[in-house]
């Protein structure tokens, strides 16, 4: 779920074309840190000592190095991002507890709303709450080191406290809450635009969009393809109305839905006509398929029958011509079930081996 929240979000960015400009500016920011890591090895408020001195610059270096990262390299995967927010987070509070004064200490810990920022908008809510959590007990471990070692009190703490939480706590949970909401209803549109309201099936484009991902993650097998089209629908609407006629799409469609598993694809294509398309690990699951779509079928025979045409390829099908293949012998599949009077089950000769 959470990998599919960083898709979502990656993936916008890609189409709109600001992916590009995004990686720039994290890289910048990034490789900014050194810069101010440099000016803080001079500062008064800055590192005393030279394990101090030599920590918080270890911590600004690794930021030109991860910046330049940024600006080479393709856009992180999933486990390359969550890393990255890891070895930001681990630098930010090297670099700031290495600073000699409360000031500065909590001062710095603000960068961590950055890195909230980023969380909300790509990570999602439980990675956020866990950078918030972690980001809260450093600034308040900070705080009271500084009261215990500082001798200073935790009023004095507040005007540097009080920025710190709301930049790396409150601010990146509002983004958070706002991109959450508006990633929820552009993800429900997108769902309502590749469903079919009546049934709740797959529309066109759903299918299309359901078969390209997956004969893309399956190695090997068959792809099976059955077209169904429903005998004298029109018919069954003059005689009895359009409530039956729904009726009996609705019928189908759970009939449809009840013969296949979870991963595979039923969809209806407008009027009567639907398909099905199943990935299976061998031709040996076809029999069992066909069997299951021919005897669902018949349970509702009584309302509405339909002409079922079958086909399958091996996979992997690598080419979208290649489904839209197997498609088109199912659908001539199809209309042969149809001339033989209807309520028959046609299978197409293979169209590759298996």
């Amino acid at each position: 779920m959470r990998q599919d929240a960083y898709r979502f979000s990656t993936d916008a960015l890609r189409v709109s074309g600001y992916q590009p400009l995004l990686k720039v500016v994290i890289g910048v920011i990034c490789i900014s840190m050194t810069a101010v890591t440099a000016v803080m090895q001079f500062h008064p408020l800055g590192p005393h000592g030279t394990v101090a001195r030599a920590v918080q610059f270890g911590a600004g270096a690794s930021a030109t190095a991860v910046g330049i990262l940024w600006l080479v390299r393709r856009w992180p995967t999933y486990r390359q991002a969550m890393l990255f927010v890891v070895w930001a987070d681990v630098a930010i509070v090297l670099g700031a507890s290495m600073n000699s004064a409360p000031a500065s200490r909590l001062a710095a810990m603000i960068h961590l709303g950055l890195i909230g920022v980023f969380v909300a908008f790509f990570l999602g809510l439980r990675i956020l709450a866990a950078h918030c959590v972690f980001a809260t007990v450093v600034t308040l471990s900070l705080a009271a080191y500084s009261v215990h070692a500082d001798h200073v009190g935790w009023l004095d703490l507040y005007i540097y406290l009080a920025p710190a939480i709301s930049s790396v706590v409150f601010l990146p949970a509002v983004i958070q809450a706002v991109i959450e909401g508006a990633r929820r209803a552009i993800q429900d549109t997108a769902r309502q635009a590749m469903r079919d309201p009546l049934t709740g099936l797959l529309n066109r484009r759903g299918i299309d969009a359901a078969i390209g991902k997956r004969v893309r993650r399956e190695p090997s097998g068959v792809l099976l393809a059955a077209v169904v089209d429903l005998d004298r629908f029109k018919h069954l609407n003059d005689m009895r109305g359009h409530e039956a006629g729904d009726r009996a799409l609705q019928a189908v469609a759970d009939v449809l839905r009840g013969c296949v598993r979870a991963r595979d694809s039923v969809a209806r294509l407008g009027g009567d006509e639907f398909v099905v398309l199943a990935t299976l690990e061998s031709s040996a699951g076809i029999d069992g398929l066909v069997d299951r779509l021919r005897d669902g079928l018949q349970t509702i025979a009584d309302t509405i029958t339909g002409s079922v045409g079958v086909a399958w390829e091996a996979l992997p099908v690598a080419q979208k011509d290649t489904v839209d293949t197997v498609l088109r012998h199912a659908d001539r599949a199809m209309y042969e079930a149809k001339s033989q009077g209807g309520n028959q089950l046609v299978q197409a000769a293979s169209t590759g081996s298996v």
